[in-house]
């Protein structure tokens, strides 16, 4: 009981001090006056202007003896009040008791300003409209900043637009030149080995030379076009990896088998480390077109008598093949560019290993597009790994 009485209690003495006291009014009012980041006043029911508080006169820029007594449609522009703007948004607080809008007004000095605006239509105790409260805020800042980076971002998108038109066209042009270069390539390849086959005649030992470098020149061209057409299928989204069980061990044994002369020539030492089958979900033709060019690049930038080491295995649902060479190494500050499209890293043997520059690029776009990836280590002078990872789902 004597819980219930003191509720009671307390209650009653916020009920009367809900009863404003002249004292507690003075300092609402000095509350509101003196507000100066939103314009608060009060209009009577016909709109116009009955109080000015300092945050009004700092956004409206007139002071109380210019503005009270005239119409709240001072602050709209012309259009506006030809639209009865002003006596719409009246209409509409009496009607639903508070509207907001975001829109321009316009200063004493005719400067437009971007307002939020609340109207709350104000009623006495018998429900009888006495007239509305306006509380304003000056947010032409925020606006010019959204406009900005709306703009911006339009052009943003422009220009990915106009990016994508050109990377487009330039595909479409790769392949395209690549075709047309192709074809005549070719040719000329069929007709140097007739001739290096003696089928049109014999030839001295300086024309079999000369003819010789020409048919290796050719092929070295024939293999940049291929690489060009391979990259702009990639690019346009044309490859389409058909992927199955796959023999991985296999695949493996038969590049290095392919690679053989080339390891050879350059009295390169080759371990391949792979059990009797390993099987990985890939698609074959791509897959193995991609540890090519990682193992021709271990080749190739292996000095004479270097070593290269090829291994394969299963760790973590995932299929991973490693290519570890005892080569040049790459600087740390040139493994970030090493799958950039045309990107050679300088070296010592740059030169004399030539290349376009794509077919790190293609082999590690393939392989992300069977859901892995390939990660380097490398320490210059050296050697470098690859690590070739693909899940094995």
């Amino acid at each position: 009981m004597a819980n219930d009485t003191n509720r009671t209690m307390r209650a009653a003495s916020l009920k009367s001090r809900h009863t404003q006291t002249p004292g507690e009014l003075q300092r609402y009012r000095l509350l509101v006056e003196n507000v100066q980041d939103y314009a608060i006043f009060l209009l009577d029911p016909d709109g116009y202007v009955q109080t000015w508080n300092k945050g009004a006169e700092r956004i409206k820029g007139y002071n109380s003896e210019e503005i009270i007594g005239k119409h709240f449609s001072e602050f709209y522009l012309m259009r506006d009040k030809v639209a009865k703007k002003p006596e719409h948004e009246l209409e509409l607080a009496k009607r639903l008791g508070r509207i907001e809008d975001e829109d321009w007004r316009v200063r004493k000095d005719g400067s437009k300003f971007w307002a939020n605006v609340i109207i709350t239509a104000l009623h006495d105790d018998s429900g009888k409209l006495i007239g509305f409260g306006k509380v304003t805020r000056d947010l032409t800042v925020r606006k010019r900043f959204e406009d900005d980076l709306r703009q911006a971002n339009t052009l943003l998108k422009q220009h990915q637009v106009d990016l994508e038109r050109l990377s487009a066209a330039k595909d479409e042009f790769i392949s395209l030149a690549s075709h047309q270069l192709r074809t005549p390539a070719t040719g000329i390849k069929q007709y140097l080995g007739m001739l290096l086959e003696g089928f049109l005649g014999d030839l001295t030992p300086e024309q079999l030379a000369s003819v010789q470098r020409a048919y290796e020149s050719n092929e070295r061209q024939i293999a940049t076009v291929n690489s060009l057409l391979k990259v702009a299928q990639l690019d346009a989204g044309r490859v389409k990896l058909k992927k199955k069980p796959t023999d991985v061990s296999e695949i493996l044994r038969t590049i290095v088998n392919d690679y053989t002369e080339k390891f050879t020539t350059h009295d390169q030492q080759v371990q391949l480390d792979v059990p009797d089958t390993l099987e990985g979900n890939v698609d074959e033709a791509h897959y193995r077109m991609s540890l090519e060019n990682l193992i021709d690049n271990a080749s190739k930038y292996t000095p004479n008598g270097g070593h290269v080491h090829i291994a394969g295995h299963l760790a973590n649902d995932q299929l991973i093949v490693t290519i570890k060479d005892t080569g040049v190494g790459i600087a740390p500050e040139d493994i970030p560019k090493l799958f950039n499209k045309f990107s050679r890293v300088p070296n010592a043997l740059s030169d004399a290993a030539g290349g376009s520059g794509l077919g790190l690029y293609w082999a590690d776009k393939i392989i992300a597009l069977h859901g892995g990836t390939i990660e380097i280590e490398s320490t210059q002078g050296k050697g470098t790994t690859f690590y070739v990872r693909v899940p094995m789902e």
